[in-house]
């Protein structure tokens, strides 16, 4: 059966009945603790419910969201340096859109709210899918290296794209076809005076309340955000200073012990004061 083909047979067997995205009307929380800020952004929701036509025998289908990244900048501004969470797959232009699957399954962002398989034979039925995103990440007073070091966290920025499908896959032949797509942006700004007693050190900046997505005419996915590498595996901690020397790159997977490249200055896997157990979400 011909792409086009296939694409007229699931319009005939499945109709989106309602489907929308959006993101919390509401401000990033800030919490601070003796070593560590820790930011908590609102969350980007989108929901779906699909009318499935009957299905015969040896049919089986999954319709589920899909998400991949497509921009991350995402530092925290030391007088010394600054420690960054890094895509090198976004920021050398070898892929446009990198897969945010949980990795439990490709190419879902979840496998239980996120996702619905139906099997025929079986008669025409509702679904209804759900998925939800946020940040809660950890960033430490200290600059990430040495030991020892003092509170000197100046700001921490972030500006994160994505790309989301409402997706139907044919588990028989592998085929996938979008049937909604969105895209939406995370813009977190915050100021931090480490003078300042614990509590009170840190100011959320503008944007206080971020966009509402966008939903998109274009419905095609490109290849990379539906197989591995996912976000999760693809970004690496970075540390440079303040003349942007690379100092040290850590990889998030496997441990850090295993994946560490130094330059011959930097200091060694034990000094390093942010394990990849802070991770940018």
């Amino acid at each position: 059966m011909t792409i086009e083909k296939e694409k007229q047979a699931l319009s005939k067997k499945f109709h989106v009945l309602e489907s929308s995205a959006s993101v919390d009307r509401t401000e990033t929380k800030i919490r601070e603790t003796a070593s560590t800020l820790n930011y908590v952004t609102p969350h980007f929701r989108a929901d779906a419910e699909v009318e499935i036509s009957p299905l015969k025998e040896g049919e089986i289908y999954t319709i589920g969201w899909v998400q991949a990244v497509t921009h991350m900048k995402f530092y925290n501004e030391y007088p010394s340096g600054t420690s960054s969470w890094e895509i090198q797959e976004l920021n050398n232009g070898l892929s446009k859109a990198v897969s945010d699957a949980d990795g439990r399954q490709y190419p879902w962002y979840g496998v239980t709210t996120e996702r619905v398989t139906v099997k025929g034979p079986c008669s025409e039925q509702n679904v209804r899918i759900l998925m939800n995103d946020n940040f809660s990440p950890t960033v430490s007073w200290a600059i990430p290296v040495g030991r020892d070091q003092p509170d000197t966290l100046r700001r921490v920025c972030r500006d994160q794209s994505f790309l989301v499908w409402l997706v139907i896959k044919n588990e028989i032949t592998g085929d996938i076809h979008a049937l909604r797509a969105y895209n939406w942006r995370a813009v977190i700004n915050i100021a931090v005076d480490c003078t300042e007693d614990i509590g009170h050190r840190s100011k959320l900046l503008a944007p206080l309340y971020q966009d509402q997505p966008s939903e998109l005419i274009e419905l095609a996915l490109p290849q990379s955000s539906l197989c591995s590498p996912r976000a999760n595996e693809a970004q690496k901690f970075v540390w440079r200073t303040i003349d942007s020397e690379l100092i040290f790159e850590v990889s998030c997977t496997p441990a850090v012990s295993s994946t560490t490249s130094l330059v011959s200055s930097a200091p060694s896997v034990a000094e390093l004061r942010y394990p990849c157990r802070y991770s940018p979400y």
